[in-house]
């Protein structure tokens, strides 16, 4: 439990790094933006520690779980970020008109990193003494164990003045109502830095966060939705517009109001509650929450398929100029969930595509002609796009839960591995010439790999959220995929990192259809060293198609314990690791 400590602390920055190496630095997500400070802003802040100039506190929050003392960084992530990474030999300095990296040897715990051979000295090298100075800096650090309430407060305070967050970035920031946190998820799923918990570990921040000058982040931001189509400038993205659209977007759905009056108190209000446009948008969400989540990740998929496959981004096919972007996206989007809302899903891509990109001059003419009021416009738009896209539109099914936490896993950040594998397919594709003799084969590696790692996957911690999940027909890197797309001669649709490549053309080609093939797959795992309830557990797969692909889902729910061949073995992200009895 958290006590009521408030105190401002002087913690050197080789404390601070002793933290980071022993996982004791956490990320809280609701307050924290993803890393955005450009190579440049790094080196003038570690140039004024290395001239001892001061600095604004920065504020932790202390955690004791299981009498282990960890902390969450509240303010000021940007700031330690640049200390770690300096020290961590990832870009050099210049001091005295000398540039050179940070000297491993100064700190013990960067020493030990190099014995272990996890870090490696770049040159040239800055003056040891120098480093041993900068490693003894004292950080005015302001740790608290005050209540959520009290924290929330003291953020927005320490960020009323000086260098601001922006307004939407303010408006998020501790906002712990349902409103906030779909828009954080929808958010995040878009850039693809989704997470399973919203604390996460420093070191996990940089592969989560978006690519920047001279900073080789996980995120390459102009495979960003939003830089991608064009819609978004860099610095735009980076002071969370995205987000902003997208609560802009989802308020006007909750409220069912045009979007042209969610103004700017609208939106507070929707952060707040204990307002009317609070509750009644947190009220819907208690009943709909993930039904309205996979709808709106739903049509962002389904753009960028269309980029897939005709690589008409959203900007030619919607933007006749630079004028009024993202209000014309958002109408459009507007429509979009209008008719995903009601069952129907663009038939073929090419054509709805090229329809608007024809016809985007008379959209933006539309939506700039002289009306009696804001909302005028807006439906007179609406109705022009409706109309333009309605005979590419075709009734469809609606997605049934399970579809939906599969694809919400597609859109997963790519280091959440821990409760998903995917695998490509079931047979041997793509073989080297001397072993042709098994292409089509059922791939008995394969199996067995499945087997195991759903052995591991009983000894994780699971719950009804988090269930062990091994999904085929799903390739989770492009030379897979490239070798899939050579062989079959097929392209598939891109999820993320993944693609859905289906397992209905190796059935078909090899055995005929999905069933024979798994009937085939049901044989071989009696075989497997595994427990009988694990088998049975492996045989009861469900099937699914996403995208018209069909894919393969087995859902791990055997007991905790299994072996696999007299071994026990745990899931450590992707990997699996032996463990004894």
């Amino acid at each position: 439990m958290m006590g009521k400590k408030l105190a401002v602390d002087d913690w050197t920055i080789n404390d601070i790094l002793e933290l980071y190496v022993s996982n004791g630095l956490f990320v809280d997500q609701k307050y924290q933006r993803k890393l955005v400070w450009s190579l440049s802003d790094k080196e003038l802040f570690i140039d004024s520690l290395i001239k001892k100039f001061p600095i604004p506190n920065i504020m932790m929050v202390e955690y004791n779980e299981n009498e282990k003392i960890t902390y969450g960084i509240i303010d000021g992530l940007q700031r330690i970020n640049a200390i770690i990474s300096f020290m961590l030999e990832e870009f050099p300095i210049v001091v005295n008109g000398k540039s050179g990296y940070f000297d491993i040897t100064a700190t013990p715990s960067t020493f030990d990193l190099q014995q272990e051979g996890k870090l490696i000295q770049k040159e040239p090298v800055l003056d040891k003494q120098i480093c041993i100075d900068f490693r003894g800096y004292k950080l005015p650090i302001i740790s608290t164990s005050h209540d959520t309430k009290t924290i929330d407060e003291i953020f927005k305070r320490l960020n009323s003045t000086g260098t601001k967050l922006s307004k939407h970035d303010l408006r998020q920031a501790g906002a712990l109502n349902k409103f906030s946190q779909l828009v954080r998820e929808i958010s995040s799923t878009v850039r693809g830095s989704k997470t399973l918990s919203d604390i996460v570990t420093l070191e996990t921040m940089p592969k989560i966060s978006l690519s920047n000058s001279g900073l080789d982040y996980g995120i390459n931001i102009e495979n960003v939705f939003w830089r991608k189509h064009g819609i978004l400038t860099e610095d735009l993205l980076r002071k969370s517009r995205d987000e902003e659209i997208i609560a802009i977007l989802l308020g006007a759905f909750l409220l069912d109001r045009p979007i042209a009056v969610i103004s700017i108190s609208v939106l507070d209000n929707l952060y707040d509650a204990n307002t009317e446009d609070g509750k009644i948008a947190d009220d819907k969400l208690v009943k709909c929450y993930d039904n309205i989540k996979t709808l709106f990740i739903q049509i962002f998929n389904e753009l960028d398929l269309i980029y897939d496959e005709t690589d008409i981004s959203i900007s030619e096919m919607l933007f006749a100029s630079d004028r009024k972007k993202t209000d014309i996206f958002m109408l459009f989007f507007k429509v979009m969930l209008q008719e995903h809302f009601e069952c129907k899903a663009i038939g073929d891509y090419q054509d709805f595509a090229d329809t608007l990109k024809n016809s985007k001059g008379s959209i933006l003419n539309k939506f700039e002609e002289k009306t009696s009021s804001d909302y005028l416009t807006e439906n007179n738009t609406v109705r022009l796009i409706s109309d333009i896209i309605g005979s590419h539109l075709v009734e469809v099914e609606s997605y049934n839960p399970l579809v939906n936490e599969v694809v919400s896993r597609l859109n997963l950040a790519s280091i959440e591995t821990k409760y998903t594998e995917y695998k490509i397919g079931f047979t041997y594709f793509h073989s080297p010439s001397k072993y042709r003799y098994n292409e089509g084969r059922l791939n008995f590696k394969n199996v067995s790999q499945i087997a195991k790692v759903a052995s591991a996957m009983t000894n994780i911690k699971r719950d009804s959220k988090n269930p062990g999940m091994i999904i085929v027909g799903v390739a989770d890197n492009e030379s897979g995929y490239k070798q899939w797309s050579e062989h079959f001669g097929m392209h598939a649709y891109r999820y993320n990192t993944h693609r859905v490549v289906g397992v209905d053309t190796e059935a078909k080609v090899h055995y005929n259809s999905v069933d024979s093939m798994m009937n085939a797959f049901k044989d071989r795992i009696d075989m497997e060293p595994i427990s009988e309830e694990l088998k049975e557990n492996l045989k009861n797969y469900e099937i699914i198609s996403i995208q018209k692909r069909t894919l393969i889902v087995f859902i791990i729910t055997a007991e905790s314990g299994q072996l696999y061949d007299g071994k026990k073995y745990i899931r450590e992200g992707s990997d699996l690791k032996e463990i004894s009895e």
